[in-house]
């Protein structure tokens, strides 16, 4: 029965507040006790919450055990720990079973939006009844019985939490009393806490939201358990989890030079949303995490970096390597396509690639660089045609860093060590016979394929020595013509007076395709020796001339016309058009000689 309004500041029955008990959940233990069945209907005996506090006979310290708002009907509220009105859920009731068990008050942390967990028992926080799932509405003052009948201290089906989410969760409990800090982490008030989790939550490696800000539906466990619950993963093993994130979207964006773009919303809670300097450390891995993975330049242009993250950031443009290194901007570029120094990549989405080069590959670009010639220096250091370069490049006798198998560099970087490995010295004779030097020879003796790369290493091997004492350049190199001519005799000798295909044709008197059919389909036996390439031998183009012969060969010794002789002949050709789509026909002699008679 409720009380006389002439007693209004007078409660016959007076509950004391529990250390820690939301505010809201003393006034409806207050109104139960006396006889109302919604606060509002003590609202209306007592305009003001000080006057049901002097109605109650409350002191100061019992006043302050009391944690979280009233409803605004009460008149305002003064919010403490640097909270707000948003900070908390003033419709629907949050309650760990375990402890309204233990003792039927609502404790304040459970009005929190953002808080859902129970540090205590590691569980969820239950927002529904557990028999008919309706929600539990604060105006109500009976808060231990649903509507249904059922307890709510009922602990059926409650969830376990991750451990890292207990941890945080404490974290978070024990900041009402002062500053707290989780390992790694500074330390931070309630409110600190507050807005780090409803911001950072809202990020995980397959989802950043487009416009960080109000989290709809916060009231709901669901939401806040999933925002939890994120956060925690982010915070626990710190800075590891963040780092982890940041690479998973740094991955997923698509290629850009520029760091905001790339991180997008991230970006922005960093650096606006939760701009205050109690999260500083963000920030701090935030940027070391660019320090060591960010491939692009953070320049001047990032204001809202640190002066000493700009100024210590290791890559650098390719103009500035190239100004600090005196190497041409070219070269540093070539030298990143070659793999020679690492080089970070941006592929952008026009197409266009931005490279940048970290500070600790100076040193070396100056060294490669400094260390090799081009093409044309090496040219005129062996006083050797470019082309003859080329040759002893692709033979492998010269292998240079950067050539046109590299990203098709426009300037080959040859390594002057194997330009000089080319000088040779020789013996002094005083009774020299005709001589020749090595250009001439190029020039005029007309060598076969792979018989330069064998003079080279004839060279080098000492089976031919140069006449002279002093170091002369390849192309330099004076050799005793007779000697030399007798070398190549042998040279070619050995290898058995062996015809390149296109030599082949030439003695075939067949068109160069007809041949290396021929040679596919095996009836011209090749071989392989220390020659590049298939070299067809004197005996096995005896051996084909004896065993084959040409429909249009045999068609002139019968004087008639190709067409007609195969038309007309009973024997059926090994090759052709129509049996295996090479050029020409070809029979067995035998065959058609036999069929002849």
């Amino acid at each position: 029965m409720m009380i006389a309004d002439a007693d209004r500041y007078s409660l016959p029955v007076r509950p004391r507040p529990i250390h820690g008990e939301a505010t809201l959940g003393f006034l409806m233990r207050v109104a139960r006790a006396n006889g109302y069945e919604t606060i509002r209907q003590l609202r209306k005996v007592f305009r003001t919450f000080d006057a049901v506090c002097q109605g109650l006979d409350l002191s100061v310290t019992e006043r302050r055990a009391l944690f979280g708002p009233y409803p605004s009907y009460w008149g305002q509220n003064d919010f403490k720990h640097g909270l707000t009105a948003s900070d908390f859920n003033y419709s629907l009731m949050r309650w760990c079973p375990y402890c309204l068990r233990e003792s039927a008050h609502l404790r304040g942390l459970w009005l929190l939006k953002v808080n859902s967990v129970c540090c205590r028992h590691a569980i969820r926080l239950v927002d529904r009844c557990t028999s008919c799932d309706n929600v539990q509405r604060l105006e109500r003052v009976n808060f231990e019985q649903c509507d249904c009948g059922t307890w709510l201290a009922d602990s059926q089906g409650v969830e376990k939490v991750h451990s890292f989410v207990v941890r945080v969760s404490g974290t978070v409990e024990a900041s009402i009393e002062k500053r707290t800090a989780l390992s790694g982490l500074p330390p931070l008030s309630l409110s600190e806490w507050l807005r780090l989790i409803s911001y950072l939550g809202q990020f995980s490696e397959t989802f950043q939201p487009a416009k960080p800000g109000k989290i709809a539906n916060l009231y709901q466990v669901d939401t806040a358990i999933h925002l939890f619950s994120q956060a925690s993963r982010l915070l626990d093993k710190w800075p590891e989890n963040f780092y982890t994130l940041l690479a998973a979207l740094h991955r997923q964006a698509d290629s850009q030079l520029s760091i905001r773009k790339t991180f997008g919303s991230l970006y922005r809670v960093l650096y606006t949303d939760l701009s205050g300097a109690c999260f500083q450390f963000l920030r701090d891995e935030f940027e070391h995490y660019l320090h060591q993975y960010w491939f692009g330049v953070v320049g001047k242009r990032n204001r809202a970096f640190k002066p000493e993250t700009i100024v210590s950031h290791p890559r650098v443009t390719l103009k500035q390597a190239a100004k600090k290194t005196g190497v041409a901007q070219a070269t540093v570029r070539q030298l990143i396509q070659a793999e020679l120094i690492s080089g970070g990549r941006i592929d952008l989405p026009s197409g266009r690639k931005a490279l940048s080069v970290h500070e600790n590959s100076l040193e070396e670009i100056s060294f490669l660089a400094k260390g090799c010639v081009t093409l044309g220096e090496a040219s005129r250091l062996l006083c050797l045609p470019e082309c003859r370069v080329r040759e002893l490049i692709s033979y492998g006798i010269i292998k240079p860093l950067v050539s046109r198998a590299h990203g098709n560099a426009a300037t080959w970087l040859i390594p002057k060590q194997q330009v000089k490995q080319l000088f040779f010295t020789g013996r002094a004779s005083s009774h020299l016979s005709s001589t020749i030097i090595v250009k001439q020879l190029l020039k005029y003796w007309h060598l076969r394929d792979g018989e330069f790369k064998e003079l080279v290493q004839a060279l080098s091997e000492g089976q031919l020595v140069a006449v002279a004492f002093q170091s002369v350049a390849l192309g330099n190199v004076t050799l005793n013509e007779q000697e030399t001519r007798q070398w190549l005799v042998e040279k070619r000798y050995a290898a058995g007076l062996s015809l390149s295909v296109d030599e082949a044709a030439k003695r075939l008197g067949l068109k160069q395709q007809v041949v290396y059919d021929l040679v596919k389909l095996e009836l011209l036996a090749t071989i392989q020796d220390n020659l590049p390439g298939r070299r067809v031998t004197r005996e096995s183009l005896d051996d084909f001339q004896v065993t084959y012969i040409s429909l249009a060969e045999y068609s002139r010794s019968l004087n008639r016309a190709p067409r007609w002789v195969l038309k007309t002949l009973d024997v059926q050709p090994i090759t052709g058009p129509i049996i295996d789509g090479s050029r020409q026909y070809f029979f067995r002699r035998s065959d058609v000689y036999i069929d002849m008679e």
